[in-house]
């Protein structure tokens, strides 16, 4: 388990600069005992495959010209994915006026709009419908303490 720690570390200490250049952020970086990288990478513009790919070759060359992987291992760069918990504070910024699906630790799920963020709590707009028409709206602080995750829902029209 400490190796992959550190090598999760080095992976974010190389990449982080990189990937900024670049306006993109680490969103999450897993790394298993069976030698599988897992970078999840996003910007305030959605990430492309060929950002990906670019990342992807990159910290290839620096863990193999490090010799910090052995032969066999595998590594994945993606987004994290609609649907996928934000993990960090740029994930918050660019989910500012969108749909979210708050899961408190309570078990309680709460839907609206995230209106604004800060480190202590979020503020959603939360409307309360009737037959599918919507007849009040109201703004919600939720303290972060709260908060078990967060996610932007994947809505089909």
């Amino acid at each position: 388990m400490f190796q992959e720690e550190k090598l999760k570390t080095v992976i974010n200490e190389i990449l982080a600069p990189f990937v900024a250049e670049r306006a993109l952020f680490i969103v999450d970086i897993k790394v298993s005992a069976s030698s599988k990288i897992m970078v999840f990478v996003d910007g305030m513009e959605n990430i492309r495959i060929e950002q990906c790919a670019e990342i992807s070759r990159f910290l290839e060359a620096y863990l193999e010209e490090n010799g910090l992987v052995g032969e066999k291992y595998t590594m994945e760069v993606s987004s994290p994915g609609m649907g996928s918990p934000l993990l960090v504070e740029q994930q918050y910024e660019k989910s500012i006026n969108k749909p979210v699906e708050v899961l408190m630790d309570s078990g309680i799920k709460i839907e609206g709009t995230l209106l604004s963020k800060d480190e202590n709590s979020i503020t959603l707009k939360v409307e309360k419908k009737v037959k599918q028409k919507v007849v009040e709206e109201q703004e919600v602080n939720i303290p972060r303490l709260n908060i078990k995750s967060i996610i932007r829902p994947i809505k089909f029209s």
